[in-house]
């Protein structure tokens, strides 16, 4: 939906940022637990030993490559499944989809030209937090080798951001619309007044 509709009708336009520094101590407060978290729960069901084992096995090196290419998959599977369905909720299609790299986490990341609908831009976050935290998370527990633990809290911190972004939007109504910028933390929401 164009830009223009909205500064012609009553809407409120209302721009948020959180800076860098912010943003870091916001991902590290989310980030510490939830690793926390996934590495009691895969203690609940795993012993120590395995741990050890793991990291002094002759084969980590190669077992870290494959597990980096696994979690770059996992994360370019959630990109573009959250661009699709992104374009599906925008106006112009796939036209109004931007990928770039952000800077500051060499994080990949797609966003939008035009404004959607807050409860159709949080959809496309739940999905891209299902694929890319949680799905590498339960990976792990299935194989049960502890290095699977350590690429699901990478890819944990890949996508902190996502979930910080979902988070704030939990505030507005369903009939506002956000459109999100180059950086996760920028975002301008339309509110009808």
């Amino acid at each position: 939906m164009p830009v223009k509709r909205f500064e012609k009708e009553k809407y409120a336009r209302t721009e948020s940022f959180i800076s860098a520094k912010k943003q870091k101590l916001l991902l590290l407060a989310v980030v510490l637990p939830l690793c926390l978290v996934e590495v009691c729960v895969y203690l609940l069901g795993h012993d120590y030993a395995n741990i050890f084992a793991t990291i002094f096995k002759t084969s980590f090196l190669f077992e870290i490559f494959i597990l980096a290419a696994g979690m770059f998959v996992f994360i370019a599977v959630a990109l573009l499944a959250k661009a699709a369905l992104l374009s599906l909720f925008a106006a112009e299609g796939f036209k109004s989809i931007k990928f770039k790299i952000i800077k500051e986490s060499q994080k990949p990341h797609c966003c939008l030209t035009e404004p959607i609908k807050v409860w159709h831009y949080r959809l496309c976050l739940a999905i891209y937090i299902l694929i890319a935290m949680i799905a590498p998370y339960a990976v792990a527990l299935a194989i049960g080798d502890f290095i699977f633990v350590i690429a699901s809290l990478i890819c944990v911190l890949f996508s902190a951001g996502d979930l910080l972004f979902f988070i704030a939007l939990l505030g507005r109504g369903k009939n506002c619309y956000v459109q999100d910028f180059d950086g996760i933390m920028l975002y301008c929401v339309y509110e009808r007044i």
